[in-house]
C-alpha cells in the first residue's frame, strides 16, 4: 500500500515565530513575499503563542527541507496510507 508523508505540526509551542519555514517554502515556490504562502504563522492572544496553519498544497515541496529549516524542532513528517492514516 503506498504511503504519502505529511508535514505536521506537533510541537506548536516552541514556534518562535522566526518564520525560516515560510521562507523556505516560498523560495521553493520561487516567490518573494508572503503572498500566497503555503505556511502561515499567527500571533495568539497570548503574547508568546503562536498559531500555525499549514496549506495542504505545502506537501507538494521538500518538507523534509522545509522541516529542518525550524530551528526550534516545531514539526514532524508522518506517513499516511490511502486510507488517510497515520503510521
Amino acid at each position: 500500500m503506498p504511503k504519502t508523508k505529511t508535514l505536521r505540526v506537533t510541537f506548536p509551542e516552541r514556534c518562535r515565530r522566526c518564520e525560516l519555514c515560510v521562507m523556505e517554502s516560498q523560495r521553493q515556490l520561487e516567490k518573494v513575499g508572503l503572498e500566497g504562502a503555503l505556511i502561515r504563522i499567527s500571533k495568539n492572544n497570548d503574547a508568546l503563542s503562536f498559531s500555525i496553519y499549514l496549506d495542504p498544497q505545502v506537501n507538494k515541496l521538500d518538507i523534509e527541507k522545509i522541516r529542518t529549516r525550524c530551528p526550534m524542532e516545531v514539526y514532524t513528517i508522518e506517513e499516511r496510507d490511502e486510507d488517510g492514516l497515520f503510521n
